[in-house]
């Protein structure tokens, strides 16, 4: 009973710590969120102040362009004057035109009179002293053309200390951006320093919930962590609604950022046509004054006219006065011839005169036709400059309503985006208020569970003997599990054991397979060999003419020597493999030599018996097979008889002296391939243990042998091929 009381007291103290840590990560959540509530707040203002600060510039922003839209309307209203101007001008130009031609008219007409070609040349001095007044106004005009470019340059300077002024308000502007977006990062550190912490506590009530649910066997704990997950669940909702508000957060972002992008654009066409309009300016300026030189020149043009319409009034009179003056000098002709005759000298120098007077008139003519073409030029101009500054116009207009309709959507855009953020805002507030329900309603379950626990305890008190019992029965079969354990690990151990050595004899195998696989390949390979030189010496022997019979009785002798010359070796069977090299042809062995160099220990014995039997194929006479060392006396008098021989075969055999020199290139060949045989003889040697002086000495006498007798082959091969 005491244990059972101390048992409960120990439950009940574990549930009073389980409320109290309940409670506090109740609170904590409340903080939390009371927190998180606030930064968002935090965070909407900011957004709303970031918006009446966007609709503060989209505002200059219009304001701006109203200003420009102006300044093209009233560029428009300039060139329509112009336009004006222009048509005037041109009618003056055409009264004028008409004028001049009956100036000209008239002027042709009286121009056959000396009098008034008198006349014109003190006309042309009054004009050349009225020149000078008129180099004085022109320098008037263009100081005043001077002043007014002045003026204009003191204009662009303040419009471009305004556009300075504008470019500072921007980079202030992009600094409170650059402001806002460390606050909105460090909003959202926030918020995720308060997800941690959310999440951290969740941790420990679960653990807590686990080890209280662990320690109590009761149903009524069930109900509670169902419960608890219905609250987990609404946590999880509100947690996936705050990453719904992140995103829409997210979105607003980037509207922002689109919203700025428009911004740049719509400040970067603004300063577009701002530069236009002062291109439209200038030009309309330069039009102006070339409308105003224009006017010059049809002023100076009317004046000119009106200079030869007085002048031709000048004549007429005067052509009354001299008709006058001629009727007088009529009567006084009959009285003296000689003034007649200086008045003809007068007459030639006054018609001189007169041809010059006519070609400056046509001069003249010449200059207004180019001025009347100067001016056609003019009016093309004006027409080129019309369109495209309509073009503009239109262009400008598209601009504007394009960015009317962007500033529509984006406005749109806003308040849709406001709707939203206060709808998730209301739901937020439904959402903490159902928690705090939820919480509350959770309390008094907790009230009533600690009731059910209390009946529990004493349920538990009878539940302690067979608890009891069954650590026991526990224990008893822990111990039996642990003796398995350590059964199944070691025949775990035998069988890795047992694997091991399957591997190995495996491994084994198949190094055995190889082996076997290789030297069916070797054999293979060395039947191959002895076929064909089978085949060769058949052929050879077959292709002999009857009248070097002798000679291939002595080459047969020859071949009767090569087994008795051959067959000397050292006891451990390392010379037949010599053997077996030395009765093949010259270019196989070579090949042989080359091919295989590492497999002359390992299948020696096999080679020197098929070398052997091949002998005996091709001599036709061999039937035993000498496989025995002899004594050194026996190899000194064989290497004598075989170097007799190989002599005697190297009479007999002597062609051409092309064929000479085939053979002893051919000859060189097989000695260097005798020289790696015996080569290879000697280190078998030298492995088995060494030689006798005796054997040395024969080895050496053999070696001009071995190459005289590949010379013999040699010879006799490309004589069977002749």
């Amino acid at each position: 009973m005491k244990e059972a009381q101390k048992f409960a007291e120990e439950a009940n103290d574990k549930l009073r710590e389980a409320l109290v840590a309940r409670k506090q990560a109740e609170e904590n959540s409340e903080v939390e969120t009371f927190r998180a509530v606030e930064m968002e707040q935090v965070g909407i203002e900011a957004a709303q102040k970031k918006e009446e600060e966007w609709k503060k510039e989209i505002e200059t922003v219009r304001n701006q362009h109203a200003v420009d839209v102006a300044a093209l309307l009233s560029a428009t209203q300039e060139l329509q004057r112009a336009k004006r101007e222009l048509a005037m001008a041109c009618d003056v130009k055409n009264k004028a035109l008409s004028s001049a031609e009956d100036a000209t008219k008239i002027a042709n007409m009286h121009a056959e009179k000396v009098e008034i070609l008198s006349a014109e040349l003190v006309r042309m001095r009054s004009l050349l002293d009225s020149g000078n007044f008129w180099n004085e106004t022109e320098i008037r005009e263009k100081n005043k053309l001077v002043e007014n470019l002045k003026h204009e340059v003191e204009m662009l300077k303040e419009e471009l200390e305004k556009a300075k002024t504008y470019e500072a308000k921007v980079v202030e502007k992009e600094a409170m951006v650059k402001q806002l977006n460390v606050d909105l990062e460090a909003a959202k550190m926030a918020e995720s320093y308060a997800h941690n912490l959310i999440e951290e506590w969740k941790k420990k009530v679960q653990a807590e919930e686990a080890h209280h649910l662990e320690r109590s066997a009761s149903v009524t704990l069930e109900s509670v962590m169902k419960q608890l997950e219905a609250s987990k669940d609404s946590l999880n909702d509100a947690e996936s609604e705050i990453a719904c508000l992140k995103e829409n957060l997210g979105v607003a972002e980037m509207s922002m950022a689109r919203q700025k992008g428009d911004r740049e654009e719509s400040e970067h066409r603004a300063q577009m046509a701002k530069e236009e309009a002062s291109e439209m300016r200038k030009k309309v300026d330069s039009l102006i004054s070339a409308l105003e030189t224009v006017k010059k020149e049809k002023i100076q043009a009317m004046e000119n006219e009106k200079q030869a319409a007085d002048s031709v009034q000048i004549l007429l009179e005067e052509k009354s006065r001299l008709i006058n003056d001629l009727e007088s000098s009529t009567e006084e002709d009959e009285k003296s011839k000689k003034a007649m005759e200086s008045m003809v000298s007068a007459w030639h120098e006054v018609s001189s005169e007169a041809r010059e007077a006519k070609e400056r008139l046509f001069s003249s003519q010449a200059e207004h036709q180019h001025c009347e073409t100067q001016l056609e030029d003019l009016k093309l101009l004006l027409k080129a400059t019309e369109e495209k500054y309509e073009s503009m116009l239109d262009e400008a207009k598209e601009k504007f309503d394009f960015l009317t309709i962007s500033i529509g959507q984006s406005k749109d855009e806003h308040l849709k985006l406001k709707a939203e953020w206060e709808e998730k805002e209301l739901h937020l507030m439904s959402c903490m208020k159902k928690t705090e329900e939820e919480n509350s309603s959770m309390e008094k379950e907790i009230s009533q569970l600690v009731n059910l626990l209390k009946d529990a305890e004493e349920v538990a008190s009878a539940k302690k003997d067979e608890e009891a019992h069954l650590k026991n029965s526990l224990k008893e079969a822990e111990s039996e599990v642990t003796y398995l354990k350590e059964v199944l690990g070691e025949e775990k151990d035998e069988n890795v054991r047992l694997k091991e050595c399957l591997m190995d004899k495996e491994e084994e195998v198949q190094n055995i397979v190889r082996e076997n696989e290789e030297l069916r390949i070797r054999e293979a390979a060395s039947f191959k060999k002895v076929e064909e030189l089978s085949l060769l010496l058949e052929g050879s022997l077959a292709k002999k003419q009857p009248e070097a019979s002798g000679e291939l009785c002595d080459s047969e002798k020859d071949y009767d020597m090569l087994p008795r010359v051959v067959t000397f070796s050292e006891q451990n069977g390392g010379g037949r493999v010599d053997k077996a090299k030395m009765e093949l042809p010259p270019y196989q062995s070579e090949q042989h030599v080359e091919e295989k160099p590492e497999d002359v220990n390992t299948n020696s014995h096999d080679e020197a018996l098929k070398a052997s039997i091949l002998v005996q194929n091709s001599n036709g006479g061999l039937k035993e097979f000498v496989s025995k060392e002899k004594e050194d006396d026996n190899v000194a008098e064989s290497d004598c008889k075989m170097s007799e021989r190989c002599k005697i075969g190297a009479k007999d055999f002597s062609p051409e002296r092309e064929a000479e020199q085939e053979s002893e290139l051919k000859a060189n060949n097989g000695g260097e391939s005798c020289d790696q045989i015996n080569g290879l003889y000697s280190k078998e040697n030298h492995e088995n243990g060494g030689t006798s002086p005796t054997k040395q000495q024969s080895q050496k006498k053999k070696k001009p042998l071995f190459h005289k007798f590949g010379s013999l082959l040699k010879k006799k091969s490309t004589s069977s091929q002749k």
